[in-house]
């Protein structure tokens, strides 16, 4: 079958459905970026509360408010108006919330001694890990050795193969290099191994020991920090260097999770905010002491889940900038 000829007509070529009030509206509201929607709901906001108070003749701010959510469309301006002001407090304080979990301290918890006492605490954490991960490995490669006995491995090469794992020099011959080389973990049993790889991991996540900071989701990133970077240089400025070399995909998936990094970190400082402001506003107020022990506490079961979920996300964060660095990465 021949195909069709193109129509010679330009009106047919450009035929478009007719643009309605919906779609001109539309092409209206695409003009605007976020930093026009916010500035403008604060305005319309706070020009109501003021509107609201002139009508009252007074200064009671509280009052004024309660009148204006007794209005219909009252309502809807108090809740856009809070909702704009605690997104724009909770954004101006999330990088100091990041920077308060990643240990970065200052003031009363430097002076009163704590800083210290939690960095102490971490090193000496970091040095039990390296500890068992040694004593560990060992035991395993003890268990390996009998295993290549009673599986008629020849006499020489386990004692290549255990020479190898003793040694710290650089393999030489080439029946050392294939000795050094054997994979001697393949004879344990999956929960042995399993073991080795937690407290592995575990270890890994602290930097070294004169690098050690007082929060476990700082030591997470200063490890991945220094295993990519060759000097004391901050991860944000080498991303801002690489620029347009960073792929699109690796890039979203960088801000992705630093974006969710940022948000945990201020959710444990909301949830715990919100656990304190329920003990102040119920308690003097005589409610239910069960209902109240029940909300704060999921408050504050909430804050810790936060927390590990800064955890996570700091985790595929890290994992993130190991790719896009990966000649820098140890």
């Amino acid at each position: 079958m021949a195909d069709a000829e193109p129509s010679s007509k330009p009106a047919e070529k450009e035929q478009k459905p007719p643009e309605g009030l919906s779609q001109f509206i539309g092409k209206v509201l695409d003009q605007l970026s976020l930093s026009a929607w916010m500035p403008a709901a604060m305005l319309v906001g706070c020009g109501a509360v003021l509107l609201q108070l002139r009508s009252r003749g007074d200064f009671n701010l509280g009052k004024a408010v309660v009148d204006l959510t007794n209005k219909p469309l009252g309502i809807l301006v108090v809740l856009l108006f809070a909702l704009v002001l605690a997104a724009l407090v909770s954004q101006a304080f999330s990088f100091s919330a990041i920077r308060f979990f990643e240990g970065y301290w200052k003031g009363p918890l430097v002076w009163l001694g704590v800083y210290r006492l939690m960095v102490r605490r971490k090193a000496r954490k970091r040095a039990k890990l390296a500890k068992k991960l040694a004593d560990e490995t060992q035991e395993a490669f003890g268990t390996a050795v009998l295993r290549m006995l009673t599986r008629e491995f020849e006499p020489s090469f386990i004692r290549a193969v255990a020479e190898a794992f003793y040694s710290e020099d650089e393999p030489t011959t080439l029946e050392k290099k294939r000795a050094a080389a054997f994979n001697w973990q393949a004879l344990l049993s999956p929960d042995t191994t399993s073991k080795l790889s937690r407290i592995k991991q575990a270890k890994e996540d602290y930097p070294a020991a004169h690098r050690t900071l007082p929060t476990k989701l700082g030591n997470i990133l200063r490890a991945t920090e220094d295993s990519i970077t060759n000097k004391d240089q901050e991860t944000q400025g080498l991303v801002l260097q690489r620029g347009d070399a960073i792929p699109a995909r690796l890039r979203l998936h960088h801000d992705q999770f630093r974006t969710r990094l940022d948000m945990y970190c201020t959710l444990v400082f909301v949830y715990l905010g919100l656990a304190g402001f329920t003990v102040a506003l119920l308690v003097p107020a005589q409610n239910s002491p069960i209902g109240i022990v029940v909300i704060t506490s999921a408050f504050l079961l909430l804050a810790i889940a936060s927390y590990s979920a800064a955890i996570t996300s700091a985790r595929g964060y890290c994992t993130t900038l190991k790719v896009i660095f990966p000649a820098r990465a140890s």
